[in-house]
């Protein structure tokens, strides 16, 4: 099939149209620049201006010369209104594709407009995909539905486009390549965790992103029906999420990023992971990525790049407060040389915002384990830790209840160069009753769901109804024949623990522990409702060991639940509880002066 032969002119699109490439002669105006002159076509300058409005782009594609383009339409003032303007005397199909490079767009979602046949047949030639139309189509495109765009008033669109040019023409004169230009752009990246105040912005990230969009789920259509999914969903204890806002020394991008993981059992995955073309080749998603923990991620569809490579070291881009977004000079952000969490799943939705402020971060989360949770929020487990380790014997009777001496360890109490900031959570001691093996002494914790501070030996008809597997069941029949039930830990036990523990860590670097909340979803509708007495003792246990310990600070959710509405249920919270509690651990940390806090 010859060239000639390639090209099928239609208004039928199979896509929205994000940009129009537009050439000159003959085409936006009547006649030829260097033949004549020409006639300025001023339907087509109100089309220019129009389209942008609806955030669809306008490029040039022309064979003249530059500063004569530039001149006439700067006469016009329309000049700004177009972006990457490509004018000179080479062929026309590569400049496109260039130009499709640079501005992170796919051909299908480009038309391009031009007078003469060749150039068309050319340019769809070398870009696969690419709408070509010759002029006679320019009059009806602003009616047509895939020119509707979305209302942009403000020409928002339209300045991140010229910002990257600026850069893209920057970046030819300075020279050296992309990371050594990046690395002088002064790259900053504020992430807003406050999703819902910008909730449609993240609603078209998510359903209309496509080359750096990586998990491709999308929301109804229904704009209703989209905030409703999307509010459903970040209010989950279990969710993690952000929008991500870039600026450089050129100018701000807007938000430009958005992703949201879900947690099942402490272990997070990808849900969105999705980014505008704006910020093409700055690499915000492979930095992105890293500092999410490197999360398994497997694009789906066509994307432009590979986050998970580790062929670029990204050092150039700093974060920042987003509540410095309007500031000449950011806050240093601060910085810990060491975190080491333990606890359930409060400290695991509060280590996602801790992630920012830390290259090493250690979490001994609660996981699912042989049939059962593993609460390493109980202290039963750092027990051997501070007396030595458990002995054969001890071993042999723990993996009875399906604990190994993995189980056992921690990285609390090793001696290292760097002062860590500790964070600790021990809401299973409230909770959780404790066992004795007869044999060694050896005191267990053991629950299954819907046991939880009850006696599992003394109560057969529980067992029968909490069991679902056999492993449980086998389980169990040990349990009551080689151990005894202890109970919950005593007050005085408790504040002996904490004490040792504390008295383990360094005393000159912070340590943050997590105080229980006390009043669920039923306290709310009835403030006479006596407070949960199990999570006030472990409270009161926790206080009197703080008192005169400079180096903890005591995060108490109450003060960030301010209503019913705020609580999934007792121990579970709504997402913005946890930034809550994060702003007061984070403000508290920077204010307290102790070693292995620092900002840079």
């Amino acid at each position: 099939m010859g060239l000639a032969q390639d090209i099928t002119q239609t208004t039928a699109f199979a896509e929205d149209i994000r940009l129009i490439i537009w050439d000159l002669d003959e085409t936006f105006w009547d006649g030829t620049l260097t033949e004549g002159g020409i006639t300025y076509r001023e339907d087509h300058h109100a089309l220019v201006k129009e389209l942008a409005t609806r955030g669809i782009m306008s490029s040039i594609c022309s064979k003249n010369n530059a500063d004569q383009i530039e001149a006439v339409l700067r006469t016009h003032d329309l000049w700004n209104y177009f972006v990457f303007p490509s004018i000179d005397w080479t062929p026309k199909g590569p400049r496109i594709a260039a130009l499709l490079k640079q501005i992170g767009l796919r051909a299908p979602s480009v038309l391009f407009v031009d007078d003469n046949a060749m150039n068309l047949a050319q340019a769809r030639h070398m870009n696969p995909g690419l709408n070509v139309a010759t002029p006679d189509v320019i009059a009806t495109l602003a009616d047509l539905p895939e020119f509707a765009g979305r209302p942009d008033p403000a020409l928002t669109r339209l300045a991140q486009y010229k910002i990257n040019e600026r850069k893209f023409t920057a970046a030819d004169t300075l020279g050296g390549g992309t990371v050594a230009f990046l690395r002088q752009s002064n790259v900053r990246v504020f992430i807003e965790y406050d999703v819902e105040a910008h909730l449609d912005r993240a609603i078209e990230l998510i359903n209309r992103t496509n080359q750096l969009n990586f998990t491709k789920k999308r929301l109804p259509e229904d704009r209703e029906q989209a905030r409703a999914e999307l509010l459903r969903v970040l209010a989950l204890n279990t969710t993690d999420a952000a929008l991500i806002r870039v600026r450089d020394d050129f100018g701000d991008y807007g938000f430009v990023g958005f992703y949201l993981t879900f947690r099942m059992h402490n272990a997070r995955r990808f849900e969105h992971f999705c980014f505008s073309c704006r910020t093409l080749n700055m690499y915000i998603e492979h930095w992105l990525y890293n500092q999410l923990g490197r999360l398994p991620l497997d694009p789906v569809g066509e994307v432009l790049t590979d986050p998970t490579s580790r062929a670029v070291e990204v050092d150039w881009i700093t974060p920042a407060p987003f509540a410095d977004i309007q500031a000449a000079q950011p806050t240093p952000l601060q910085r810990f040389d060491r975190i080491i969490a333990r606890g359930g799943c409060d400290l695991a939705s509060l280590m996602h915002y801790f992630a920012l402020h830390s290259d090493s971060i250690s979490e001994e989360f609660n996981a699912p384990k042989n049939g059962q949770m593993l609460r390493r929020d109980h202290s039963n487990f750092l027990k051997p830790a501070l007396e030595g380790g458990l002995s054969a014997a001890e071993q042999d009777a723990a993996a009875l209840l399906g604990y190994g001496p993995e189980d056992f360890a921690t990285d609390l109490f090793e001696e290292r160069p760097d002062k860590p900031v500790t964070f600790l959570s021990f809401w299973a001691d409230a909770d959780i009753p404790v066992y004795r093996h007869k044999g060694t002494g050896l005191c267990l914790p053991y629950w299954l769901v819907g046991a939880q501070h009850h006696d599992l030996i003394g109560k057969a008809e529980l067992r029968e109804a909490i069991a679902t597997t056999d492993v449980q069941r086998a389980r169990l029949d040990i349990l009551c024949r080689d151990f005894e039930y202890i109970g919950l830990l005593e007050t005085d036990q408790m504040t002996k623990r904490y004490d040792r523990i504390l008295d383990a860590l360094p005393k000159d670097a912070p340590v943050v522990i997590i105080l229980a909340n006390e009043r669920g979803p039923l306290h709310f509708q009835d403030p006479a409702r006596v407070d949960h007495p199990h999570h006030k003792r472990l409270n009161t246990a926790l206080m009197q060991v703080a008192d005169g310990r400079d180096n903890v600070i005591l995060i108490n959710p109450m003060q960030h639940i301010a209503a019913g509405d705020d609580l999934i249920d007792l121990n579970h919270f709504k997402r913005p509880v946890y930034h809550r509690m994060y702003r007061d651990a984070l403000e508290r940390l920077t204010s307290c002066g102790l070693k292995g806090v620092r900002s840079e």
